[in-house]
């Protein structure tokens, strides 16, 4: 048990951190008690220290409180060892953003109460507001109340930037997200375990790379028993450390409880009642909590297969010996670390030297994915687990990539890869910069892609499909692999708190060397998985991309579910989705064309105007990197944010550049797959209403087997498409040509018994590429039109003929789509009707 000041805890990716030992929260709110002469609401001196010691017996290390604390209370925790939580109240039940005067005093108030006990050790941090009416922030604007949030937070940080700053919300605005939080706090009631835990691995992902801590939780013991709270406080423990939050607050300390100008009595949530005699949730919780700050309340996993660490390693002797250190610290009962030298020409040799439990294996330089599996052959292990040698894996790394993996039906498992501070503000631009490593999720807990420098397999997976491809040299094999195993029908899991700390390219030319490697390897992937790009050879990912920069257009404005008349519960956030316009302006291929046309436009007066605006869409892409951009406080200066807008800009042009010269290489998808674009599907199909098709079985054959079979045939004949994920209005989006995709949509209709009618609709719409070509096209006009006298009929003609060239094609690629669909449905046997007839020729 402490009896000296705390010392500072700070935050560092998803933990906290007291010194250089982790620092699990276990934490109770205390107070406000009847306020005494003075004010406060926090009791007698005596009885808190009476109060304070009795929490440290019970393991809790972290008090909140919802007052300014008076000195003496500070003096008590610091003496007892518990670090102080402070709740800032102000006004925020009225319209606190109306009036400048009543901003003004919230913001002067924060000041004062931050600079009263600047320096203070007991104190843990500050939140500088507490669950904000749902209703009145949908009233003043979720933007708008979270800036104010972020310029509180701005003004405590400078009356004292030693301490933690955050905001507790809860789920009715779990879209309050203040981007200069130290960490993020929730307050969560959920009595369900099941459900409590589907939440807080969501709350994981909002959260990113900052720490997460639920800021209450309890249950009240007049409605439950005393028993049923100490089983749910228990099991809560249990699920957060699974869940990997940095910590918890039990509401609450005690039954005493004041607010609203009097005694509170038909509530009782503490942990001990109100003359301090201990509930029996104060004795589950004595034997999870433990003593040690340091220490998480670890429970046993359900098993711990044993586990060969991979590091593959080519010239990487800068990071290595860091890396395989770090390997000697992890908590876990049964693991191996193996290192796989392809062929390095530094000093990878004697470092490995210094390691002598590390297996050491020499190969000649045959590329990252022949190590990769060179590693598993060696390997002993029932998982296998990969770093790169430029990573620091975590401690407790395997405890939650291992407890995530045995947790469910599951054949891998990844986690994030996070950046070590900078150590100069050109590593903090290109940590910053998009194009780096990034995990890519179809659910909170279901990945389409993790990264290679954190991934585990279980061997059979690994076995199943063969292993890494070893036509991958650079990068990319770990793409294919997930895809390969998913298209098995094998699923990975994501564990949001299994960490490595991921050194980035440490110079401009290391990330450009990496970028070049990424284009290559997509060019690569494509040659093999032609349904996950789009038509300028960038990947097109099912899922939602996590751990890299975004784009958006200034505004960020995510999709947000605020229930009926926006008072629903569970009020959920959800990203917009990548901008498709961005990623075409921002190519090499739209950078080309402007270069195209910057020349054509010497010759032809029309087309001057035309290059700069094209150029000027593409640095509006790059400006917005840069002014949305997480750089390291410390090195955020003009300078830096002008490197990320560079580094923004140059990226997709390097990596475009390498997928087109990898494509020169011959290294591109043949000619014979994607000609099939332009084959008919066989028979005579696609006659009749090209809109609409009806299918009926006397079979019970409904709309999903005929997805399945739609499915089957585009990847027969090579067709590009994109499947619902459950975010769409449409099944199959099918990209058919330059121009034009078609959306297919299905509903089934059962009329008794097996008896079903499937209903099969099919629509044209724009890809990108038309939408700026005909941009492009008006604003021409428009500038021909103001430069002279008017718009000769010639033009106008010529722009005819293009819009009914589209239409044909159209019109063309819809018929191929209606002849995939019949061809789908006559494998099935279904028969084809129209106008509740049979149609000729058809089953």
């Amino acid at each position: 048990m402490h009896q000296t000041s705390p010392v500072r805890v700070r935050s560092l990716a998803k933990f906290f951190f007291e010194g250089d030992r982790k620092f699990f929260v276990k934490g109770a709110t205390y107070g406000p008690f009847k306020p005494d002469p003075a004010g406060a609401y926090l009791g007698t001196p005596a009885q808190a220290r009476r109060d304070l010691q009795q929490m440290r017996e019970l393991g809790i290390n972290v008090a909140r409180v919802y007052h300014l604390p008076p000195l003496w209370f500070l003096d008590s925790c610091a003496e007892a060892g518990v670090h102080v939580l402070i709740t800032l109240p102000w006004a925020k039940h009225v319209e606190f953003l109306v009036r400048a005067k009543t901003r003004r005093e919230i913001v002067q108030a924060v000041r004062k109460a931050v600079a009263e006990h600047a320096g203070h050790p007991a104190i843990f941090g500050y939140l500088v507001g507490n669950e904000i009416p749902t209703t009145m922030v949908r009233w003043l604007g979720v933007r708008r109340v979270t800036e104010f949030l972020e310029t509180l937070i701005r003004v405590g940080r400078e009356e004292d930037p030693n301490v933690l700053f955050s905001y507790a919300s809860y789920p009715p605005t779990e879209y309050l997200l203040p981007q200069n939080v130290d960490f993020y706090c929730f307050n969560v009631y959920l009595h369900d375990q099941r459900d409590f835990e589907k939440y807080l691995l969501r709350l994981q992902n909002l959260a990113e790379e900052k720490p997460l801590m639920l800021g209450e939780f309890g249950m009240d013991t007049i409605r439950h028993s005393e028993e049923e709270q100490a089983e749910m406080l228990s099991w809560h423990v249990d699920s957060v450390v699974r869940c990997g939050l940095a910590g918890t607050i039990f509401f609450a300390w005690t039954d005493e409880w004041y607010t609203g100008e009097a005694e509170i009595t038909d509530w009782m949530f503490g942990l001990v009642r109100r003359d301090r005699t201990p509930k029996q949730s104060f004795f589950s919780l004595q034997k999870k909590l433990g003593q040690d700050d340091a220490s998480l309340p670890h429970r046993d996993l359900p098993r711990t297969p044993f586990v060969s660490v991979i590091v593959c390693s080519y010239n990487g002797g800068k990071t290595l010996g860091e890396c395989l250190e770090s390997l000697g610290k992890i908590n876990y009962p049964a693991y191996e670390a193996i290192l796989v030298d392809d062929g390095s020409t530094d000093g990878t040799l004697e470092i490995a030297a210094r390691f002598p439990n590390v297996r050491y294996i020499r190969q000649r330089n045959l590329g990252l994915s022949a190590a990769r599996n060179a590693g598993a052959a060696a390997a002993k292990g029932e998982v296998l687990a990969y770093t790169d040698s430029d990573c620091m894996a975590d401690p407790d790394w395997l405890y939650y990539l291992i407890g995530t993996l045995v947790s469910g039906d599951y054949a891998g498992v990844g986690g994030p890869n996070v950046s070590p501070p900078a150590e100069n503000w050109v590593q903090a631009c290109v940590a910053a910069a998009p194009g780096g490593p990034s995990h890519v999720l179809l659910t909170d807990t279901v990945a389409e892609h993790i990264p290679g420098c954190n991934m585990a397999f279980y061997r059979w997976a690994f076995d199943t499909v063969g292993g890494f491809d070893t036509e991958y040299h650079k990068a990319g094999d770990d793409v294919d692999f997930c895809w390969r195993l998913q298209q098995e029908g094998h699923v990975i899991a994501f564990s949001p708190t299994a960490i490595v700390w991921h050194h980035r390219r440490f110079t401009l030319g290391a990330f450009r060397k990496q970028q070049a490697g990424y284009g290559e390897a997509e060019s690569m992937l494509r040659f093999k998985h032609l349904i996950f790009f789009g038509p300028t050879g960038s990947a097109k990912w099912r899922g939602q991309i996590y751990g890299s920069p975004r784009f958006s257009w200034f505004i960020n404005r995510p999709i947000i579910y605020h229930g009926v008349f926006g008072e629903g519960f569970f009020q959920s956030i959800y990203p917009t989705p990548q901008s498709e316009i961005a990623n075409y302006v921002s190519s090499v291929e739209w950078f080309a064309l402007t270069l195209f046309l910057f020349g054509l436009g010497i010759f032809l007066p029309i087309l001057r105007i035309v290059p700069y605006l094209m150029l000027g869409g593409t640095l509006c892409v790059a400006l917005s990197y840069m002014l949305r951009a997480r750089i390291e406080p410390k090195f955020d200066t003009v300078a830096a944010r002008l490197l990320v807008m560079f580094l923004a800009f140059a990226q997709p042009l390097v990596r475009g550049w390498n997928r087109y010269f990898t494509w020169l290489e011959f290294k591109r998808t043949p000619r014979g797959v994607i000609g099939t674009h332009e084959k008919m599907p066989p028979g005579g199909a696609g006659r009749g209403n090209l809109r609409r098709r009806i299918y009926w079985s006397e079979e019970g054959v409904e709309r999903n087997a005929l997805l399945k079979s739609i499915f089957q045939l585009l990847e027969e004949e090579g067709w590009s498409y994109s499947a619902d994920t459950g975010w769409k209005e449409w099944d199959i989006q099918i990209y058919g040509n330059f121009f034009w995709s078609i959306i297919l949509q299905t509903v089934t209709e059962y009329h008794g018994g097996p008896k079903c009618l499937t209903r099969v609709r099919l629509s044209c719409r724009f890809v990108t590429t038309t939408v700026i070509i005909n941009l492009l096209i008006v604003a021409m006009l428009i500038y021909r039109y103001l430069n002279s006298s008017g718009l000769e009929l010639r033009i106008l003609i010529a722009y005819a003929i293009f819009l009914l060239f589209l239409g044909t094609r159209a019109r063309r690629l819809k018929r191929r789509a209606a002849e995939i669909v019949d061809v789908a449905a006559y494998r099935l046997g279904l028969q084809r009707i129209r106008k509740n007839r049979p149609v000729d020729g058809d089953r």
